[in-house]
């Protein structure tokens, strides 16, 4: 019988992370990295399923709890990696579901604010910076793939859509 590469590990720990990203004033795509607590590398905010949440909903939580950022997030995966975390006195094989987040708002203040940096770069740039290769391949997809750049401007543009019109309405007394 054919043995399938996608094999089911039982010592697999399965994770999720978000991808925060948005447009750049000058309209090209931007990623937001932060350091992790331990080793202060440069990662995305990830972490455990939550209980109770949906995996892309539990993104999300570890996207405001380690980066203070808010938006859209995607229910389906845009993309997974492999790492292997390092234990006190063992490695981990971790397999990390990666789902966008189309970022609307960014906090001055947020809970691990004091034990994390976070940086706004391009995706060639956090392919320089981050270490973990599963990670440096989603950013090199990221920076060839129009699509999410695309993404984000229609969600801002459909954002923006009822401002537009509250404003239209205002203006010529149709309210």
């Amino acid at each position: 019988m054919a043995r399938s590469g996608a094999k089911k590990r039982k010592d697999v720990e399965r994770q999720v992370a978000a991808l925060p990203v948005r447009l750049s004033p000058g309209g090209g795509l931007e990623v937001l990295l932060v350091t992790s607590r331990e080793t202060r590398r440069w990662v995305i905010p990830k972490g455990n399923p939550i209980k109770g949440l949906k995996r892309f909903e539990a993104a999300a939580v570890e996207a405001e709890e380690e980066a203070g950022v808010h938006g859209k997030i995607m229910p389906d995966p845009y993309r997974r990696f492999d790492y292997w975390k390092r234990r006190r006195d063992r490695f981990q094989f971790c397999r990390v579901d990666v789902f966008l987040l189309l970022v609307r708002e960014e906090e001055d203040d947020w809970k691990e604010r004091g034990q994390r940096h976070r940086a706004w770069t391009s995706p060639r740039q956090a392919f320089d910076l981050v270490l973990e290769p599963g990670l440096q391949s989603i950013f090199a997809e990221l920076a060839r793939d129009g699509h999410v750049a695309e993404l984000l401007a229609s969600d801002e543009a459909a954002r923006r859509r009822p401002e537009a019109q509250a404003r239209l309405s205002a203006e010529t007394g149709n309210a």
